[in-house]
């Protein structure tokens, strides 16, 4: 149901945390989703990454998105995995699937602020 853009959305980044060598957090507006789409993307993940990441999430992440204004984010998920990972901060499943702009189905998932 829906369409969603998983455009080249690199240049369009917001980073709103990063560990240089391990990953970061962004987000980039979508305008099928008339909304934000929060991007994580981490390579050293264990128990205490999800610790830190957590409390970055808490202290730095949300205060960000507030400061700009922003209360709802939204994700896409290609797995079952994903979904479980966005999950893990809160964001929750909408119920809906979304069809990206090339084709591939996701869930979407959506946090409120």
């Amino acid at each position: 149901m829906g369409y969603a853009s998983n455009n080249d959305t690199k240049s369009l980044m917001i980073k709103l945390y990063e560990e240089p060598g391990n990953g970061f957090v962004g987000i980039h507006y979508d305008q099928d989703l008339q909304g934000y789409v929060m991007h994580m993307d981490c390579k050293d993940w264990s128990i205490n990454t999800y610790k830190r990441y957590l409390k970055v999430w808490h202290e730095a992440i949300i205060p960000s998105l507030k400061h700009l204004g922003i209360n709802t984010i939204y994700g896409l998920c290609e797995t079952p995995k994903a979904v479980k990972f966005n999950m893990m901060f809160g964001v929750m499943p909408t119920g809906l699937e979304v069809t990206t702009t090339d084709g591939i189905k996701q869930v979407l998932t959506k946090g409120v602020f």
